[in-house]
């Protein structure tokens, strides 16, 4: 699903429900407190809350603290 890190094509196809959303640089953390990340990288947010990792893992909302998001713009 993940481009290579220097592509310029969408990390989203076309056929991607209209609520997923699709970032390139952020990271995750489990904690309140940003010392130790959980993820950095590209991830694909789905309607239902999961998060896609790189290599096709899924991650459970209820893992999740808060994401920061670094990208420019949103991938849509």
């Amino acid at each position: 699903m993940f481009p290579p890190v220097a592509a310029r094509d969408s990390i989203v196809s076309d056929d991607v429900n209209p609520f997923t959303r699709a970032y390139r640089e952020v990271v995750i953390y489990d904690e309140p407190v940003d010392d130790d990340p959980l993820y950095e990288g590209p991830i694909v947010v789905h309607a239902n809350g999961w998060i896609e990792l790189e290599g096709n893992r899924l991650l459970s909302p209820h893992a999740v603290h808060h994401i920061d998001v670094y990208d420019h713009e949103r991938v849509e």
